[in-house]
């Protein structure tokens, strides 16, 4: 386990993410973790020495237990947001997953282990409809997944 692609100035925290969309049967795979007040695409923080891609893969695998079988990047998305006394300026890497195993559409919790803190998955399958209704962050990617633009490189650019 390398470091994260991350740092902290006194004004800003920067970071590097790669995340990844599984969908079967009209049903995208989101998560929610320890009960929070939102949903998110699993994915996680890219380590020193990854690509994306790599980054990706791993995450997937650690977080879900899938393994990707074809990724295709549709989106780049840079954050900058205020949290606490900090700007965050986030960079990351929107893929669309295909895995080996044959995916069942069944709503369960998980618990997994994220640099040695346990963390409550909660893995919902949702359909376009539940989409509207759900807080999935960040909305900028939900309203690519719910207007099916999923097939051509995406670059948004987000301040809040």
């Amino acid at each position: 386990m390398n470091a994260e692609v991350k740092f902290k100035t006194n004004e800003y925290n920067y970071y590097n993410r790669a995340v990844g969309i599984i969908k079967k049967n009209d049903k995208y795979l989101i998560l929610n973790v320890d009960d929070s007040a939102y949903y998110h695409i699993p994915g996680g923080h890219i380590e020193i020495g990854e690509d994306s891609l790599v980054a990706v893969t791993r995450e997937i695998k650690e977080e879900l237990g899938y393994t990707v079988k074809t990724a295709s990047l549709f989106c780049i998305q840079e954050n900058f947001y205020k949290k606490k006394s900090a700007v965050q300026h986030g960079v990351e890497y929107y893929y669309l997953i295909e895995t080996e195993e044959e995916l069942e559409t069944i709503d369960r919790v998980v618990i997994d282990i994220d640099r040695g803190v346990d963390k409550s998955l909660q893995i919902k399958w949702v359909s376009i409809e539940d989409l509207k209704e759900i807080d999935l962050r960040p909305f900028t990617v939900k309203n690519l997944m719910i207007n099916n633009k999923l097939n051509t490189l995406t670059h948004i650019i987000q301040r809040d």
